[in-house]
């Protein structure tokens, strides 16, 4: 898994981050990894060990009789960490496993263990972070790629002058150690870290490596073939092409990472810039419910006999329309909302001694009085906000069956907001006060509306009505109790 890397970074343990040299202060992430709790700080010290046990191991035995072939082969594994090319934010890619694990075929695990080290090193001591993670990704790296070499050696033997049979199958294997090895090291070092199951570290980060070990270890094996068959002829002629394309590739991922960094810093400002607007559509909502409030206490001060008329209208009005399904998020529910607090805006044109005359009115005082549906309409139609609420305002005394003003509507010609106002309007009305009459009962009003179903009112919107008025009565109950109990 090459620990959030790829196979040729042989496992370091890194985030992601990309770190700056500072010789004399400490970066966050080497205070990061300063802070590593016991468990994580004593394995990868058993792995560092490890890793420096083995080099001192086998580095002495090195034949030096042809340390050219190792010279070049350690310069190409360094190189090629240094193009590594980091994937999803934090994974890191290389094909620096392939020269590492040709000097295993060549020089066995003695000549492994020095390029191994140096290429681990390499990038640590280039970028200045000599870490906890430094120790580790020696040893880590120093292990997968002397154990892939014991194994490559104990089913190919030593002979290396020429390809054989059995070199592939030895490779494959070879390379599936190194794979097994790498992956436990890295994984567990994220999971005593973090705190998450080893499990789940694999099949996040370290299952789909697999493949890319088994092809760069034949590819390795190609490699050292070439270097033996060719020389440094051959070493070259074999890793031009594969550099040239990750260079290629990393400079490509670099610039697709670029833009896409580019697209998201775009993408969150559009995300503040949609933020913004939802709060000023907010605050403009309130700053609009806030005027028709005001505009329906200016009605009421006018219009005494029926003080809080309009807010009792408009809470029944919402209740029933709970009811039929309407949600409160929809533009139907604030046009029914706004239309029912502005039903009676119309009566602006109309003349206080007819608003306010205690008696029955005069067929010509009635005309008079049914024109504020007109009225209203007109005043609400040409502001935008308030378009749909006028439709509503205009059709509040249509009738069910066709009778009604100021245009004769009927049925489902009604708009559904006015329909269901009407019944809630029906209600208060017969349960107010008025200067010429008392106010029905509850139930009283309640028995009337259901006798002009179908004429007066819509049939469904009067079964919606009823199941809520069931809890009106149980809410009025519950707060004539509470009133009694203070009393007392």
């Amino acid at each position: 898994m090459e620990s959030e890397k790829g196979p040729a970074d042989m496992g370091r343990a890194e985030t992601g981050a990309r770190p700056r040299p500072l010789p004399h202060r400490a970066t966050e992430e080497q205070r990061e990894e300063l802070s590593l709790g016991l468990p994580a700080a004593l394995f990868i010290g058993g792995v560092s060990a490890a890793g420096v046990g083995l080099i001192g191991w086998y580095a002495p035995r090195f034949d030096p009789s042809d340390t050219l072939g190792l010279v070049l082969l350690t310069l190409l594994a360094v190189l090629a960490t240094f193009l590594n090319i980091t994937l999803y934010g934090e994974t890191k890619m290389s094909s620096g496993f392939i020269p590492i694990f040709a000097v295993g075929v060549l020089y066995g695990p003695e000549g492994v263990v020095i390029t191994a080290a140096f290429s681990a090193a390499a990038l640590h001591v280039f970028r200045g972070l000599l870490t906890p993670r430094f120790l580790f990704d020696i040893g880590n790296t120093t292990l997968l790629a002397t154990l892939s070499a014991i194994t490559f050696e104990a089913i190919a033997g030593t002979s290396r002058d020429e390809l054989q049979p059995v070199m592939l199958p030895a490779a494959l294997l070879a390379a599936t150690v190194a794979y097994a090895v790498n992956v436990y090291l890295v994984a567990q070092v994220v999971s005593l870290t973090t705190g998450r199951p080893l499990l789940d570290v694999w099949l996040e980060k370290g299952r789909w490596f697999f493949p890319h070990y088994v092809v760069f270890g034949l590819l390795g094996l190609a490699l050292a073939m070439a270097y033996r068959a060719l020389g440094v002829t051959g070493l070259l002629a074999f890793v031009a092409p594969p550099l040239m394309m990750q260079l290629s590739i990393k400079q490509y991922v670099e610039r697709t990472t670029e833009t896409v960094t580019a697209l998201r810093r775009k993408n969150e400002e559009i995300e503040k810039a949609n933020r913004d607007i939802l709060e000023m559509t907010e605050t403009l909502k309130d700053t609009y419910d806030g005027t028709l409030e005001a505009l329906v206490t200016a009605l009421d001060a006018r219009d005494r006999e029926t003080k809080g008329h309009s807010t009792r209208v408009a809470d029944y009005t919402l209740d029933v329309a709970r009811r039929l399904q309407l949600r409160p998020d929809t533009i139907e529910w604030e046009n029914l909302k706004r239309a029912a607090l502005l039903h009676d805006v119309g009566k602006i044109g109309v003349s206080d001694f007819i608003l306010h005359k205690p008696g029955p009115l005069t067929p010509e005082e009635w005309q008079e009085m049914r024109r504020h549906p007109d009225i209203g309409y007109d005043m609400l139609k040409g502001v935008r906000f308030l378009a749909g609420p006028a439709e509503i305002v205009h059709s509040h005394h249509e009738r069910f069956d066709g009778k009604g003003y100021p245009a004769a509507l009927a049925g489902d010609q009604i708009p559904l907001g006015a329909r269901i106002f009407a019944v809630a309007d029906t209600f208060d009305a017969m349960t107010s006060d008025r200067p010429y009459r008392r106010a029905l009962p509850w139930d009283a009003a309640r028995d009337e509306i259901v006798r002009n179903t179908g004429s007066q009112f819509d049939p469904q919107v009067v079964e919606a009505f009823l199941q809520a008025y069931e809890q009106w009565v149980e809410r009025a109950d519950r707060e004539r109790a509470l009133e009694r109990r203070r009393a007392a």
